[in-house]
């Protein structure tokens, strides 16, 4: 950790055994960098061996910090360049004195360390972080609650010091609002779905969409987006009532739930069951759906909230059921899978499994399958055979293959014939699974503008 206040600030607050320790991993520093200087500087050339070896043994905060200490304590030296003093007064707060870091500022040659400092900076642009640049102007005075957050380089670990890891979606907190300044701010990294918790100051601010890339657009979209748990019926193909509109039903016969077969269940993107119907009749069919278009005389079951309950499609609306009885359809011959796709969370959908009818296994992976096993056999998952053909993008990591595009997972059991085939999957392997298989792998960058445009392109640096 580095301690960035003045020792009067440590004593006041009780952190003098930080800022000690801090000072003492300073002064190392410093001494690496005069000795990567002395080692590595041979015929007037300055190779960059030395620059990423004091990197590797401190990372780059540190590094950075004793260096940008290095210009402010020499900062009426002019063979600095101006753009690396311009960046060591970003780096090193005003409060801190020549006392405070002359200890741990580097005495080597201007030049060489000014050439050093440019190495230092080139490795650190190749990361393509996020800055305050990537995000909305004056959205440090914005509320953060659902809206995706860019993180501060600074707070992050070198082995994570990846634009990926630096998008975050706020969910909760007083620090969500700008009037509690340094009040905790609660969500979880888009990469991998983590749930953390940062100070608001750890934050750039308010992700700029235009620099978000399409996979963490599809995963915010999967957080914000309203969802519902639905599952769709539809009549039987011998059934006389068939498209009929809920009068007409109602006079032959009635709503009889055993004229009934369930096509899907499942969580679909919708506001409400409007929303539900015009997606069923777009193209826009949940992944499993095996049914046609939703219709008149289709019934709807909505789980939670206040819609909770059966509906009958009417020729104009919806007409809610006091006395439909789930057990008398064949909704109990449903197989209970959990849905993979990429960059959204897993999700479970009940599809039809019947016979040789597998077209709603196909839907699910977009052509022929085959499965993938669990190293305990205790599910499958399923994939497309030639996801590897077919420019799928990666997804999870199931076993020892990684799995592109969408695939599914089923538990792996005997049917009553004692031959080996799916089976619904268990409440625990749910819970289980969407947990293991929460976030599929990232294999792009976010964009980002090259803060090292200005400098020398060469690895080495010549020094003249």
């Amino acid at each position: 950790m580095i301690y960035k206040y003045t020792r009067a600030e440590a004593q006041r607050s009780g952190e003098l055994d930080l800022y000690r320790e801090s000072r003492k991993e300073n002064i190392a520093c410093r001494y690496a960098v005069q000795e990567a200087i002395s080692k590595y500087h041979q015929n007037n050339i300055l190779d960059d061996a030395g620059a990423k070896g004091v990197i590797s043994a401190f990372g780059f905060d540190r590094t950075m910090w004793v260096l940008a200490a290095s210009i402010c304590y020499h900062s009426q030296d002019g063979r600095f360049s101006p753009e690396n003093k311009k960046w060591a007064r970003s780096v090193i707060p005003s409060a801190l004195t020549d006392k405070e870091i002359g200890d741990y500022a580097v005495d080597s040659h201007p030049a060489l360390l000014n050439g050093f400092i440019d190495q230092v900076r080139r490795e650190y642009a190749k990361l393509g972080l996020l800055s305050g640049k990537h995000c909305l102007k004056d959205s440090g005075t914005m509320e953060y609650t659902n809206k995706l957050l860019v993180l501060r380089p600074q707070i992050l670990k070198d082995q994570y010091k990846n634009p990926v890891c630096q998008f975050f979606f706020a969910e909760s907190g007083f620090g969500c609002y700008p009037d509690k300044i340094g009040s905790k701010v609660f969500g979880r990294f888009l990469c991998d779905g983590e749930r953390a918790q940062f100070w608001r100051s750890d934050f750039e601010g308010i992700a700029d969409y235009k620099y978000v890339p399409d996979w963490a657009m599809t995963r915010l979209h999967d957080l914000v987006d309203p969802k519902m748990k639905i599952r769709i019926f539809q009549l039987n193909d011998d059934s006389d009532n068939k498209f009929m509109d809920h009068e007409f039903t109602v006079k032959h016969g009635g709503v009889k739930a055993e004229n009934y077969h369930q096509i899907w269940g499942g969580t679909m993107v919708a506001a409400g069951i409007e929303d539900v119907f015009t997606r069923c009749n777009t193209d826009q069919f949940p992944l499993g759906y095996d049914g046609h278009s939703l219709s008149v005389s289709d019934i709807i079951q909505v789980f939670g909230g206040k819609d909770e309950g059966f509906y009958y499609c009417d020729s104009f609306g919806f007409k809610k059921l006091d006395d439909f009885d789930i057990e008398k359809t064949d909704h109990d011959k449903m197989l209970r899978v959990l849905i993979l796709e990429n960059d959204k969370m897993p999700y479970e959908a009940e599809i039809r499994h019947e016979g040789c009818n597998i077209r709603p296994m196909q839907h699910i992976v977009g052509g022929h399958f085959e499965p993938v096993y669990f190293d305990d056999d205790s599910a499958l998952c399923w994939c497309n055979e030639e996801f590897l053909l077919n420019g799928s993008a990666p997804n999870r990591i199931i076993g020892q293959t990684l799995i592109h595009g969408t695939c599914f997972i089923t538990g792996d059991g005997y049917d009553e014939n004692g031959e080996r085939d799916s089976q619904s999957l268990t409440d625990e392997q749910i819970k289980e699974f969407t947990e293991k298989f929460r976030c599929s792998v990232v294999c792009e960058q976010a964009p980002s503008e090259d803060e090292s445009e200005d400098m020398s392109e060469d690895d080495d640096i010549s020094i003249t």
